[in-house]
């Protein structure tokens, strides 16, 4: 087995309970810089079209949109991310300069004048990753859920582009060498999407879960799961759909949704083809051990397996090809997101549990690990939140 092979299953493994090849290199970290000015997002709206139309996707895609108080994890943004922590960092980069994005405070933060963006014409935001800000307890999987939120924030951007009237094209950085930068997104001027993905991007929810995550044990109206697939395709640009990406593959186990049979579906170009009728959400159950009181896993009505042949990629692409499969994973992931939303559904992503066990409850191919999983269904109960998106920005 060759070094970059070995390294990869390395990684995949050790961010998979239940397997083992080897020790792990360490996690990125990278540094802040340390800014001498700062201008508000704003300031980048003295230019009505491209500027301004920038300065909200910026706003949709990563500033908090929400406020739970009965939840011990806060803010919330347009993506999800672990214990809310929010390891990727975002810069824009403008006219050769780079201006780091404080998505709390709404500004950015640089050494320069900002450029004018309409004498620009094009912009891109840069991703960092800071794996250190997980706790300590999650190991080296805190190397891969950092990759997998950063897929997340490249497709979130995309999406809140599209509906400001900017076409964005991600696309991945193997190690991120010296910069630390991981996957980009460039944004320039395009058509505005008919697709509501800016309602998508406020609405996304994890659900309710003080006292344990559980699905509406009600059936989905017939249709639920052809939208949400239908919805979830990547659309153009997108790090899950672009051409020469690492292949993944998509499984889901279907419970309760009228005129959908229960089983075992295979996600192809058609849309999902049973494979094995039953219970399928009970066989995946025993793989998570949070227990059903904590999270009913049997009780969802979808839940969503992202895989891939690791060793495969990297024989084929190179040593960056895990990486590259964990950021293609985040950004699929966050469409599936989003077209939950649309749907008022909910959508867990899940990156703990025993890899084995899911992937023979999922039937997955013997060289393929399964490197996320979404648990989707109708929440249960719904409860007062603080929106803090802005009264202007949803027309």
């Amino acid at each position: 087995m060759t070094d970059p092979v070995r390294t990869a299953l390395a990684a995949a493994h050790a961010h998979g309970p239940g397997k083992s090849l080897g020790p792990v290199g360490g996690a990125v970290r990278v540094g802040r810089p340390r800014p001498t000015r700062s201008v508000p997002l704003s300031h980048l709206a003295d230019d009505p079209s491209f500027g301004a139309a920038l300065a909200g996707t910026l706003s949709v895609a990563l500033a908090p949109r929400r406020w739970e108080p009965w939840n011990p994890h806060n803010d919330h943004r347009g993506y999800p991310s672990p214990r809310c922590v929010y390891p990727t960092d975002a810069a824009l980069r403008l006219g050769g300069e780079r201006w780091p994005v404080d998505p709390v405070r709404l500004v950015l933060e640089g050494e320069r004048p900002l450029p004018d963006p309409a004498a620009v014409g094009s912009a891109t935001v840069e991703l960092t990753v800071a794996p250190h800000r997980l706790p300590d307890g999650y190991g080296t999987l805190r190397d891969a859920l950092a990759l997998l939120e950063a897929g997340h924030v490249t497709s979130c951007l995309i999406e809140a582009g599209r509906t400001a009237g900017l076409v964005g094209h991600a696309s991945s950085r193997g190690g991120g060498g010296r910069s630390g930068v991981v996957a980009e997104v460039t944004f320039e001027e395009g058509e505005v999407a008919d697709r509501p993905w800016r309602q998508a991007v406020a609405e996304r929810s994890g659900a309710l879960a003080p006292r344990g995550l559980s699905a509406d044990p009600r059936p989905l109206p017939a249709g639920t799961l052809g939208r949400v697939v239908r919805d979830s395709r990547p659309p153009a640009g997108s790090l899950a759909g672009r051409r020469g990406a690492v292949r993944l593959r998509h499984r889901l186990a279907v419970r309760g949704i009228v005129g959908v049979r229960d089983g075992l579906y295979e996600l192809g170009e058609g849309g999902p083809d049973l494979i094995r009728p039953g219970r399928a959400t009970e066989w995946i159950g025993p793989a998570f051990g949070f227990g059903r009181a904590a999270v009913d896993v049997p009780g969802m009505n979808v839940v969503w397996a992202i895989s891939g042949d690791v060793e495969g990629a990297v024989r084929e692409q190179g040593p960056d090809a895990y990486r590259d499969m964990l950021l293609a994973a985040g950004a699929a992931a966050q469409h599936v997101c989003s077209a939950a939303a649309v749907s008022g559904l909910f959508c867990r992503p899940v990156r703990s549990f025993d890899e084995p066990a899911a992937e023979a409850a999922m039937r997955a191919d013997p060289g393929e690990d399964i490197v996320y999983m979404l648990l989707i269904g109708r929440p249960r109960a719904l409860d007062f939140c603080y929106d803090l998106t802005d009264p202007g920005e949803f027309p």
